[in-house]
């Protein structure tokens, strides 16, 4: 008897939580019991009932409207199941909400044919009133809508097919809602296409995943429920952004002991530059474009975009450095007047506090001239401080509000017109022996060395090691005979010096 009773109560349960809370929802009593609105029609055509709604005006969408009060409860999920067509291709809004102010609503914009189709609507109430409703809104455009056989339940898990998560990347898609199947993924063309997985809310259900073949293209995701009775279908499209399909010019030759690289592989090994947390969303990736290497900004909500100095001290001493250079892309179109800024943060105390910026400035053609292709910009710094750089920001003048969705940027450096010797830079009692040398290089100073690169007449970068102590042996065997620039870093300053590399056989 006791299992009997415990039977009869989950039956009873489960019963509960199925029960359809629309009456009359396939207008079978002949009339519009338990509906309301000003579309209330209920015709019968063909032994067929169903409610017949005729638009004559379009205006705003709930200025013709059918509903039926039912109680809604707040944080409550639904499934929303029913018929409709039309007389033209159109659209109508169907969801759930309260039946007074503030009118609270969660809903979604259906497109109905000439032909009956059945809809099925998944339905997370973020309100709750026991005068709540059911809501077609269908005042928009004009003609005829027909409705039938509507339901409303709460939803039983095994008639989920929604996701839970949807990645691109590894990475939850932007603006990612259960209730939102259709999303755009901006991507450069003819790139790799980027890896899709879906997670569903019921982990019983069904998903099936059709990649794109190329971009642009369509990656489709298919859940279908555990009973199989729902379907949704989730879709990224992956729209091209413009973006250069080929390199900036090369940078002139210059010494490497004359450049401060920030960013860019023309003066061997950069500083490098990381994201920050500070600025208006901005975000950075690196991207291989005509065999070479680029910046791509995201720009994210603003005109503010900021990096930080990437090395072991967080800044660069740039007094001895005179200029800035860098190489831009930006996609858009701009108008005369707007500005490409650039300000180099100093940091003289505290890293993380700003002495001063050294602001620079530089207008952007409004002739579009300047639009979508590499442009190059060289400005003086001037006699400001600059001793502990340690950030790196970029701002656009906000005319007309225009602000760019993407840059991309290459060849971002500090610089000075070129030095005659450059054992005059040996600035802190550093020194290398032998030189001339076979096999082995010493290099030896008073403080910490941090960082040395070997640099050919060329100004290729041949070797590159972190040391962090004071004195370190370099193996040079296999390097060819000729005359190199050893530049290292250390106390936040960088010197260079000078050495002759012979064959190793030579006694």
């Amino acid at each position: 008897m006791k299992k009997i009773t415990s039977l009869f109560i989950l039956l009873i349960t489960s019963i509960g939580l199925s029960q359809e809370l629309i009456t009359n929802g396939n207008f079978e009593t002949g009339d519009e019991t338990g509906w309301i609105g000003n579309a209330a029609n209920v015709v019968t055509e063909n032994k067929k009932r169903y409610n017949s709604a005729k638009v004559e005006a379009a205006g705003n969408t709930w200025d013709v409207s059918l509903s039926q009060v039912v109680s809604i409860t707040n944080g409550e999920t639904y499934t929303l199941r029913f018929d409709a067509w039309s007389d033209t291709n159109r659209t109508i809004i169907a969801g759930i909400g309260l039946n007074e102010a503030p009118w609270t609503s969660v809903n979604e914009t259906i497109t109905l044919s000439t032909t009956s189709q059945s809809y099925i609507l998944t339905l997370t109430a973020n309100f709750g009133l026991e005068n709540s409703r059911v809501v077609f809104d269908m005042g928009a455009a004009t003609g005829f809508v027909g409705i039938d056989n509507v339901s409303l339940k709460v939803l039983d898990t095994e008639d989920d097919a929604r996701q839970s998560d949807l990645q691109v990347d590894a990475t939850t898609i932007s603006g990612f809602s259960p209730a939102v199947t259709s999303y755009d993924y901006e991507a450069i063309a003819g790139s790799t296409v980027p890896t899709v997985t879906a997670t569903a809310s019921n982990a019983n259900a069904t998903v099936t995943i059709q990649p794109a073949t190329s971009i642009p293209g369509n990656t489709t995701v298919q859940v279908v429920s555990q009973n199989s009775s729902d379907t949704k279908t989730y879709t990224i499209s992956f729209v091209v952004v413009p973006a250069p399909t080929d390199a900036p010019n090369s940078p002139p030759d210059r010494n490497a002991w004359d450049v401060i690289s920030l960013y860019g592989e023309a003066y061997g090994i950069e500083i490098g530059l990381a994201n920050t947390t500070w600025d208006n969303g901005a975000d950075s990736e690196e991207l291989t474009i005509a065999s070479n290497k680029v910046l791509k900004v995201a720009n994210g909500t603003g005109q503010f975009i900021g990096f930080n100095i990437a090395n072991t001290n967080g800044f660069v001493s740039a007094t001895d450095m005179t200029h800035f250079h860098a190489d831009f892309w930006i996609v858009g179109d701009y108008i005369t007047g707007q500005t490409l800024n650039t300000t180099l943060s100093n940091h003289a105390g505290d890293i993380g506090t700003e002495t001063n910026g050294i602001v620079l400035s530089r207008a952007i053609a409004g002739d579009g001239s300047e639009n979508e292709k590499w442009v190059s910009i060289d400005l003086e710094i001037g006699t400001a401080d600059r001793e502990r750089i340690a950030q790196l920001i970029f701002t656009y003048s906000a005319a007309a509000g225009a602000t760019p969705d993407y840059l991309y940027f290459d060849n971002i450096y500090l610089y000075r017109a070129a030095t005659a010797d450059v054992n005059k830079n040996n600035l802190l009692n550093v020194s290398i022996s032998p030189s001339p040398t076979k096999d082995d290089l010493k290099i030896s100073a008073q403080e910490i060395i941090e960082n040395i690169t070997i640099y050919n007449v060329l100004g290729k970068s041949v070797f590159n090691r972190s040391i962090h102590k004071k004195e370190d042996i370099i193996n040079v065997s296999n390097l060819q005979t000729g005359i190199y620039i050893l530049k290292y870093t250390m106390n936040n300053a960088v010197g260079t010096l000078k050495f002759l590399k012979r064959i190793s056989n030579i006694s």
